[in-house]
């Protein structure tokens, strides 16, 4: 849930809860207030009555009306309310209530069900009368479970309408205030979801409220660190590219030199003993021509470790007569089973080192990759170089090759073209082709040895 939404929602379940528990507070000072008025009037009725009954044995006059119910209407001060005088003697008892014409019900009648089962609009109550050790009566007090219920109504709907319309004009204010609180959390998200999408030059706006102020420093902190990291560990990596590299042209190097030099020997010396056995020795003849295939085979297998392990066309002819010869012989090997077509959109023979090798290294791996697994009849090598100053690699399959299978097992293969693209400051994606196949989408940026964008 939206973190604005879920403190909203939690506000206003305060907010209800103070609402209801302010009516119910409101009901019980109604049905407090009622009883004690129920109580203060029969408390006077009772003051009246000793009063009447002393100045009748003071006079000595016995023959008066007792109770006096003359004196009560400014004593009843209860609107709909009876008092009673209830005597051992059917005589002296008494009986008066407010005729008040009641008005129509005003209250729904949930309301009068739950204020008569939670309350008590009809309360009584009784006190006895005593006057010298002797009981006279009691007297009744019970008031008008209508006009109470109804007064009980209108004291609700009143206080409720005020807090009613404070609570909904306090809620606009909450929600405005939680939005704009709450705004920098959406920026935050927001750029830490392009920092999560590797774009880790984001940094996020210094807010004016201290918590935000600093959680923002502190993620700017943090992508900085990581942008550093992540750059020093592509210099690293760009490093020991260059230094495998170098290792891969020495050891080309020394084999053409020393073991192709010895090869060439063999060969010399073989073609010499040759000639001598043919006039000597004719029945050796036989077991030196098996020589020459031998160091033939020997030779192939050099050429393809030299190739393998730096590409001299790459340093000597370029990258364009480089890659031309390394599709054509896939063209060769595959004996039409797959068809392997080059297409280049711009020069990408003045690229700067090291660009060249690795390019021609991870077209190398790609369509290794395509012969393996792919069970491809086309495969295309696209190369673009692109205004931005970088270079575009797209090489792409009809085979059976899917991109699950290729995130599910991370081959060698692909791993070791994912980190020479990384070291080379590029992106690849990898995409499922519609009519089946793969392609997989390179971006290298044209950036020189010293670290400048080359023209």
């Amino acid at each position: 849930m939206n973190l604005k939404i879920h403190l909203f929602s939690r506000i206003l379940l305060i907010a209800m809860i103070c609402l209801i528990s302010s009516a119910f507070y409101v009901l019980y000072q109604t049905d407090k207030q009622a009883k004690t008025e129920a109580n203060f009037t029969a408390s006077r009725i009772g003051t009246q009555v000793k009063t009447q009954m002393l100045q009748m044995f003071a006079r000595n006059d016995f023959a008066s009306t007792f109770p006096n119910t003359e004196l009560w209407p400014d004593i009843n001060n209860l609107s709909g309310s009876c008092i009673q005088f209830l005597s051992r003697s059917t005589k002296r008892s008494r009986n008066l209530c407010q005729q008040i014409t009641e008005a129509e019900r005003t209250w729904p009648v949930w309301f009068g069900t739950l204020y008569q089962q939670f309350f008590s609009p009809n309360f009584e109550v009784r006190k006895v009368f005593s006057f010298n050790a002797m009981t006279y009566g009691s007297i009744v007090v019970t008031l008008n479970t209508r006009i109470e219920t109804a007064r009980a109504w209108n004291n609700l709907r009143a206080v409720i309408g005020v807090l009613f319309v404070s609570i909904f004009a306090l809620s606009i204010l909450v929600y405005l205030t939680l939005n704009r609180m709450l705004k920098p959390a959406q920026i935050i998200v927001t750029g830490l979801e392009k920092m999560r999408d590797g774009h880790l030059d984001t940094r996020l706006p210094s807010f004016d409220i201290d918590e935000w102020k600093r959680t923002s420093e502190t993620i700017n902190q943090l992508a900085s660190s990581q942008e550093q990291v992540i750059a020093d560990n592509k210099q690293l990596a760009l490093k020991l590219l260059n230094i495998q590299e170098e290792d891969h042209r020495y050891i080309a190097r020394e084999l053409h030199d020393e073991f192709g030099q010895c090869l060439a020997g063999i060969n010399a010396v073989t073609a010499s003993i040759k000639q001598t056995a043919k006039l000597q020795s004719p029945e050796l003849m036989a077991e030196l021509n098996t020589i020459s295939p031998i160091t033939n085979h020997m030779m192939d297998v050099l050429r393809s470790m030299l190739t393998r392990l730096r590409p001299a066309e790459v340093d000597d002819l370029g990258l364009t007569t480089s890659l031309k010869k390394l599709l054509n012989s896939w063209n060769n090997r595959s004996n039409g089973m797959t068809n392997y077509q080059l297409i280049l959109n711009g020069n990408i023979d003045n690229l700067p080192d090291p660009l060249p090798v690795n390019i021609y290294r991870i077209v190398q791996e790609c369509l290794t990759n395509i012969a393996k697994h792919a069970q491809a009849s086309l495969a295309e090598v696209i190369i673009n170089t692109l205004l931005d100053h970088s270079i575009q690699l797209e090489i792409s399959d009809d085979g059976i090759a899917k991109v699950d299978e290729f995130d599910n097992t991370l081959g060698v293969g692909l791993l070791g073209i994912r980190e020479r693209v990384m070291a080379l400051g590029g992106k690849i994606t990898l995409l499922t082709r519609a009519k089946g196949g793969l392609t997989v989408n390179i971006t290298i940026p044209i950036v020189s040895e010293q670290g400048q964008h080359h023209e």
